[in-house]
């Protein structure tokens, strides 16, 4: 989740040689030799890690989502949460590690829920309970549903659609009948970034390459609001960098809050032209959802169902 672009390039030449997979070997060299892998997304919900992409090319857009079990010493409470690649840039990285003992506030805030990309209640850590409800890749968007009881009174249902292999919608709903203050957190890369607290919109200002757009669609009752984001690269060193979250009051009726949010890789101008909400109304918690939306000038109704 951390660390620097094909850093583990040499291990997965070993393992190509090793396990026979060609595929591997053209991951590691970046193209140069082997053969391009057969598909662009990946499920494997033993481990609960998920990946989608555009393309092969070093340069793709690409998420990967973990939702799985507590894997021990070196896990962290953040089920729910991703890594969004463009042009070889990870946006919204993962905190890291920092450091593990000798710091009043080295690993144990590193691995806090809220400083992930993760749906957190009154700002507390998560429990691992994932399920995988809906997997569907497809030739023009692929579809994921995993779900997380993060609290013994809420479940976290997220829902990612990678729409036209361009970019990225989430459906984050809380389940349940628990009260406080739900954030949806972000972190970013370092840098720069835009904050429109009225239009409910991020964004990451780097003068080159790809940067990102963040914007909540679900908005009654809504504010955007500045966090504390800390990421670390390599061990015992730490930098500043943005964090945010979308933050609601939950009285617990209704059996749950529903977040609607696109995350847009983009070059040049900030996109403008993109609309999402629901196409009818939906309880939260429903197996059937529908989004309406609209991009380029088109429209298009997507259904996801499990």
């Amino acid at each position: 989740w951390t660390g620097k672009p094909g850093q583990h390039y040499d291990k997965l030449k070993t393992w190509a040689e090793l396990f026979n997979r060609p595929d591997f070997l053209y991951v590691a060299t970046e193209g140069k030799k082997g053969i391009q892998p057969n598909q662009t997304a990946y499920a494997f919900p033993q481990s609960g890690l998920y990946s989608m992409r555009s393309s092969w090319d070093p340069a793709a857009i690409a998420l990967v989502l973990k939702c799985g079990p507590n894997g021990g010493g070196h896990s962290q409470p953040d089920n729910g949460t991703f890594s969004l690649y463009a042009g070889g840039r990870n946006l919204t990285p993962d905190s890291g590690s920092f450091i593990y003992s000798g710091d009043p506030e080295g690993r144990a805030w590193f691995r806090q829920s809220k400083v992930h990309q993760t749906l957190t209640l009154n700002g507390e850590d998560i429990a691992y309970a994932p399920k995988l409800l809906l997997w569907k890749p497809g030739e023009k968007h692929d579809i994921l549903v995993v779900e997380n009881q993060n609290y013994e009174g809420m479940a976290h249902r997220r829902a990612v659609i990678f729409y036209n292999k361009s970019f990225f919608i989430l459906v984050d709903e809380a389940i349940g009948n628990e009260k406080g203050t739900l954030d949806l957190n972000f972190q970013l890369a370092p840098g720069e970034v835009s904050m429109n607290k009225e239009n409910l919109a991020v964004q990451t200002l780097f003068d080159k390459g790809y940067n990102l757009s963040i914007k909540a669609h679900e908005t009654s009752g809504l504010q955007l609001g500045a966090k504390e984001g800390q990421v670390s690269f390599i061990y015992t060193i730490k930098e500043p960098r943005p964090a945010f979250s979308f933050n609601k009051e939950w009285d617990g009726k209704k059996k749950g809050l529903r977040f609607i949010t696109s995350l847009v890789p983009f070059q040049g101008e900030t996109p403008t032209d993109l609309d999402v909400r629901l196409a009818s109304k939906t309880k939260v918690g429903s197996n059937k959802v529908s989004l309406e939306i609209i991009s380029d000038g088109e429209k298009e109704i997507i259904t996801y169902t499990f």
